[in-house]
């Protein structure tokens, strides 16, 4: 038989086939679970945001050369011009509240500090997110006590 009188075969092989499932199966397996699975996202999003609000209100309190506070509870942190938080920073993100709330699986450790007008916090401290959701870490927010240096670790 020569090339121009052979028969026209169209399509995958065997192998072509079982490989490409191989590699599919692969994607489900390890891949998929990622992006599904949001918790872990959500967590880090948390902290980012609540190392924000940490440094917004030492730069407020530079900024307006007056003390103001930072409120963590087990699940919110808080920055305000009051001691207890009762008023809040403006958020000049969203305009809202300068709050955040830990999403589910997060806790954090309460505490009460502030930044004076030289951004100077009231005591060195430390903030811990605890986790329990799966693959996730325990994160901290230091803040050093003579610079107030915001360090997020």
């Amino acid at each position: 038989m020569t090339y121009a009188n052979r028969p026209c075969t169209r399509g995958f092989t065997t192998i072509e086939l079982v490989v490409t499932i191989v590699v599919i199966g692969a994607l489900a397996a390890f891949a998929v679970p990622r992006f599904i699975g949001r918790d872990s996202f959500d967590s880090r999003g948390f902290y980012d945001k609540s190392v924000a609000i940490v440094r917004l209100a030492q730069k407020t309190a530079v900024a307006w050369r007056r003390n103001v506070f930072v409120c963590v509870t087990a699940t919110q942190v808080t920055a305000g011009t009051a001691a207890g938080c009762g008023t809040p920073l403006t958020n000049p993100v969203g305009g809202g509240a300068a709050t955040e709330t830990a999403p589910s699986g997060v806790t954090l450790n309460t505490v009460t500090f502030s930044f004076d007008r030289l951004g100077r916090p009231s005591t060195a401290t430390t903030i811990t997110f605890s986790t329990t959701i799966p693959g996730d870490i325990t994160r901290q927010i230091s803040i050093a006590a003579e610079t107030g240096y915001v360090a997020a670790n």
